[in-house]
């Protein structure tokens, strides 16, 4: 049987974990693949048996799993602005029917629907646009 788990901060999934420790284990040996000193280790019956830098195929791994990390952390922000964006909206369109909507107001709404617009396709597309939280301009 074999299994993995995030070793250090948050569990693992969290949008938010740090670099992490993954194991995979059966009856008698434990491989662990250490993100954050990028060491591998191999044990057997408790014992270590081996213990190298990892090789540029489980860099490569480690570096994709973090990015993939930072992206679910920004697509959650960017869900979270998007519910919060949805109350201010409806405020302005309140106002706009209550008649009390300025052309201030209605030109400070294109503001705001355009970075909001912005992060709706970072949101939709995702992938690398997904990097930065901060292209949609707060």
């Amino acid at each position: 049987m074999t299994g993995q788990r995030a070793s250090e901060g948050e569990p693992a999934g969290s949008p938010t974990a740090p670099p992490f420790t993954t194991e995979r284990r059966d009856a008698s040996i434990v491989e662990q693949w250490d993100v954050p000193s990028r060491t591998y280790r191999r044990y057997d019956c408790g014992a270590l048996v081996e213990e190298r830098p990892f090789t540029d195929a489980e860099n490569a791994s480690a570096d994709q799993a973090i990015a993939d990390a930072a992206r679910r952390a920004t697509q959650a922000a960017l869900l979270e602005r998007a519910r919060q964006d949805l109350a201010t909206n409806q405020a302005y369109l309140d106002a706009v029917a209550a008649g009390t909507a300025t052309t201030d107001d209605a030109i400070a709404q294109v503001a705001v629907l355009t970075r909001q617009a912005l992060g709706f396709i970072r949101l939709t597309v995702g992938g690398p646009l997904l990097d930065d939280l901060d292209q949609t301009g707060g």
